[in-house]
């Protein structure tokens, strides 16, 4: 039998063996670039001597009992006389003084991998090793050499190669396992629903055939299994290496583990990994009320789990290496037993797990995007995007970034050195003339562009040399909001708007078009598949996606009989002049369906100024439910289990977490009433947006408000039929209904019915449920 084999980069084997001492956030964040990187490592190839030999090849193949392994890499530079010579460039933004121990250990030991394998490559008996770091600041360099003998270098090597074969053999036979149990894996559940295994072989064959598909998945479909299913299938071709299942909210991750707790009744050997934010996952940073053993301090001088993380990392991963399963709460467990930041582990770990669940920044979102991982093994990768209607309003606030007065104030506070104070005011100063000058729709000019990379650099480089991140914590956020702005700035293109903001004394890049962006990062990957309840019309959302047509598109009906639901249109006006005069028909409407049939509803509106407006309107001793505010997270605890009452009028805001993000399969629903189209609200953004695609010869109107108002509408009544026994009534409350380009964006086996009166209304309603009350 062929021993499975693998090509590892020096620089990997370096991260993997050579890490040592603490975890330091802030120097990690502070790294150049890639193209920062080459540009450097160019420059100072350039003022080498002309018998400097660079990007000099070295490899070496390895055997172990499983496996077969290929070291290899490309040395920085290379001189063979009158001393043989290997260099290694790195750019930094730190100064020498100030490079961080860590960082020069894990350099030096790669450095020294190269060494090894031009020494034996060469037949050498000693070579000079040499570390430089260009300093990105002033474009300075300063090195590190030492002369290595082969003894010491072939022992290191012998070490590194030893610990990362006994780690591949691991692997090796944990993979043969884990093909074996996906070979016998069957569907989870005695039946597929209808539509749902027309999915599963869609998205079998897609991800076989490397097409990038789009599907419309009405709810109750059982998407999740549909996806999850043919995808971890496909892991046995070993045509992918992972599959990476994408949420918009944190929501959304509860039904992947509902589907993998049903696969797991059968014993796969899989390997789970649930990326989360730090601030959520943090001993150091969780309350008291969720981690109460973990109360600790916050700055990474006192948090043991981040001091000396890797001299203890090699203990933990080998207790994972054990493991046939793998999934959040032994991310815990292992965290809490060997004092581990488990928000780092998770990414240590990521290379070695099957399957990755993730929110959408981390694979699109500039700033969290896992760059280095991503860049290297996308193309082994299938993404599932789950409620991918959501992705393109998310990507544009990815692509997005704002810069204000107040912000760049804050810092000048902060800081103690009256040389960046000055280049702060001066900044400042510069910001209130593109303001003064700056229309809707503006370009971004290059003087104001090049003074924010200067000025940000600047600040970043003083920060991470001084004792800022602990003396001045508060300068952390408007820093990191400055930079997120500056480096925003560097990419801004014809797809991008520079707007003044509300806020005085604020602009923002707008990203009027996120396909371009979206399609670069999806063409990195294996596969992109794209998935809703809600991909109508799917035009507007292949557009919104990519450039290009996608190879795949389905379009499945709802899996529940079209009788279940029936849906009322209630001509009201209730465009923003109106919502006064409008009220109290609404408040009527809500009492005449409630007198009609008491139960659960659902009563979605399009702000919490108008949801205000008819509440006021609503008769005291009805059963009335308000959504809480952002940010009350203990009154949403208590709503949510107000939720769980007999009979209730729930009133939330459509295309809010109630509306769209819970589930109420157990406390099913009598009916959702919607107020409005659910239309964004008229702005300098949105008309940009239009603009964009009227350009293009595109409904303009319709992609910047009409298609995704329908689609909250569609989301939010989505939350009435769950299951085959669920069965309710729909009422829109706009007479915007009642014209032809609203209704033909509603779903077909809706078949609405418009009625002009409260009696009629209330007819029609009891009509409905007196069959079910009976």
């Amino acid at each position: 039998m062929t021993k499975p084999q693998y090509s590892v980069s020096i620089t990997d084997l370096a991260h993997f063996c050579c890490r040592s001492g603490d975890l330091n956030p802030v120097s990690e964040q502070r790294t150049p670039t890639a193209q920062e990187g080459q540009a450097g490592q160019k420059m100072l190839q350039s003022r080498r001597p002309a018998h400097y030999q660079a990007e000099v090849s070295v490899q070496a193949k390895f055997e172990t009992a499983c496996t077969t392994w290929t070291l290899k890499g490309r040395a920085d530079g290379v001189i063979a006389a009158p001393k043989y010579l290997v260099e290694e460039i790195k750019t930094t933004y730190f100064s020498q003084a100030r490079l961080p121990a860590t960082q020069q250990q894990l350099h030096l030991a790669q450095t020294r991998l190269y060494a090894a394998l031009l020494l034996q490559q060469n037949a050498l008996t000693s070579i000079e090793v040499v570390l430089t770091y260009l300093y990105l600041e002033d474009e300075t360099e300063y090195s590190f050499q030492t002369t290595e003998v082969a003894e010491s270098l072939n022992q290191f090597l012998h070490l590194c190669v030893e610990q990362f074969g006994n780690w591949l053999d691991a692997y090796s036979q944990y993979l043969d396992t884990r093909n074996q149990s996906l070979e016998l894996l069957t569907f989870p559940y005695q039946d597929y629903r209808p539509g749902q295994r027309q999915l599963s072989v869609t998205l079998y064959r897609d991800i076989r055939d490397k097409r990038n598909g789009l599907y419309h998945a009405p709810t109750g479909l059982g998407k999740t299994t549909a996806m999850l299913f043919p995808a971890l299938k496909q892991l046995r071709a070993q045509a992918i290496k992972q599959v990476w299942y994408l949420t918009a909210k944190n929501s959304g991750q509860k039904s992947v583990k509902q589907t993998m707790n049903a696969l797991q009744t059968q014993q796969p050997s899989l390997r789970v990994l649930f990326l989360q934010a730090k601030v959520s996952q943090c001993p150091c940073l969780v309350g008291p009320e969720t981690e109460p053993e973990f109360k600790l301090g916050n700055t990474p001088q006192q948090c043991r789990f981040q001091t000396g993380y890797y001299d203890r990392l090699e203990q933990a991963r080998n207790q994972f290496r054990e493991r046939s399963n793998f999934s959040d709460a032994d991310l815990l467990r292992l965290s809490q037993e060997f004092d581990l930041c488990p928000h780092q582990l998770s990414r240590d770990l990521l290379p070695w797990v099957d399957l990755v669940v993730a929110d959408y920044n981390y694979v699109f979102d500039p700033q969290a995007r896992l760059q280095e991982y991503l860049t290297k093994q996308s193309k082994y990768i299938s993404l599932l995007v789950d409620e991918a209607h959501n992705l393109p309003d998310r990507a544009r606030d990815m692509f997005s970034a704002s810069l204000s007065s107040t912000q760049l104030m804050r810092i000048e506070q902060s800081v103690s050195s009256s040389a960046m104070k000055k280049a702060i005011k001066q900044l400042q100063k510069q910001l209130k003339k593109v303001i003064n000058q700056t229309e809707d729709g503006h370009q971004l000019g290059t003087t104001f562009s090049n003074l924010l990379k200067s000025t940000t650099d600047r600040l970043l480089e003083w920060f991470a040399e001084s004792n800022a991140s602990t003396a001045a914590p508060e300068l952390f956020e408007p820093l990191m909001q400055l930079w997120q702005f500056a480096t925003r700035a560097q990419t801004f293109d014809d797809k991008d708007a520079l707007i003044r903001t509300p806020e005085p004394g604020s602009v923002r890049i707008f990203c009027t078009d996120p396909a371009p962006r979206l399609n670069r990062i999806a063409d990195g990957f294996h596969s992109v598949h794209y998935f809703s309840g809600s991909l109508l019309p799917q035009a507007y959302f292949s557009r919104s996606f990519s450039q290009t047509p996608f190879a795949s598109q389905l379009i499945l009906e709802s899996p529940f009989p079209p009788q279940h639901q029936r849906t009322l249109i209630r001509p009201v006006n209730t465009r923003y002049p109106q919502r006064q005069q409008s009220a109290p028909l609404i408040a009527q409407t809500i009492a005449t369906l409630w007198s009609a049939h008491p139960g659960r509803y659902l009563l979605a509106f399009p702000s919490f100024e108008y949801l205000d407006l008819v509440a006021r309107h609503l008769d005291s001793s009805l059963p009335i439910l308000i959504q809480p505010g952002v940010g009350k997270l203990k009154q949403r605890r208590e709503f949510l289990r107000a939720l769980e009452q007999t009979e209730y009028l729930a009133m939330v805001i459509a295309g809010g977490i109630f509306a769209e993000g819970i589930d109420l399969q157990h406390n099913k629903l009598s009916g959702v009433l919607i107020v409005g189209t659910c239309l964004p609200p008229p702005s300098a953004e949105q008309d940009l947006i239009k603009q964009r695609f009227d350009q293009e010869g595109l409904p303009g109107f319709d992609f910047a408000y009409r298609y995704p108002g329908l689609n909250k509408v569609i989301q939010t009544a989505g939350r009435l039929i769950r299951s085959d026994e669920d069965q309710g009534v729909v009422v829109l409350i706009d007479d915007r209904y009642t014209q032809n380009q609203y209704r033909r964006l509603l779903p077909i086996q809706w078949r609405p019915s418009v009625v002009a009166t409260e009696q009629k209304l209330r007819a029609l309603v009891e009509d409905f449920f007196l069959p079910i009350d009976v």
